[in-house]
């Protein structure tokens, strides 16, 4: 144990920690998406460089989401899971509370709205990347039935 503190503790000196993380393609990708479809209306600023983002199946509006944060309390819990999963409280470049937010630092939220705010400068392959599927050629094949009795 020991010995495995004292080569993290060695290692952190050639290669220190890291201030920012990396934004990948494909984040950067799903965020320019985001930033293009999210209604600027619904984006509510609520503390210093904090915002307050619907999530994409919202059940309560914004504000509601944001008294119950000051409140702190539900009555029920059904109103705690949809205050939970319907808005994300997020830092442009910084942190969001979204589920992959919390995991790797980063999340389509808090680039996207860096996008938004002229923080964060989308490359051009992202730009190049198609926004939709696009439909294929030719007439969609007959649908069979399910089952052949």
């Amino acid at each position: 144990m020991e010995q495995m503190l004292t080569d993290w503790s060695e290692a952190s000196i050639s290669s220190p920690f890291a201030a920012v993380t990396s934004i990948s393609p494909d984040t950067e990708l799903h965020a320019y998406k985001w930033s293009v479809r999210i209604n600027r209306s619904d984006i509510l600023h609520w503390f210093n460089t904090f915002y307050v983002v619907p999530s994409s199946t919202p059940t309560i509006t914004m504000t509601v989401w944001l008294d119950l944060y000051r409140s702190g309390q539900c009555a029920l819990f059904d109103d705690f899971v949809a205050w939970q999963t319907s808005g994300w409280l997020v830092s442009p470049l910084t942190s969001c509370t979204c589920p992959i937010g919390l995991k790797q630092y980063t999340c389509k939220h808090s680039v996207g709205l860096g996008i938004l705010f002229n923080m964060y400068q989308v490359t051009d392959s992202t730009l190049c990347e198609p926004l939709g599927k696009r439909k294929g050629k030719g007439r969609p094949k007959k649908v069979r039935t399910a089952l052949l009795l």
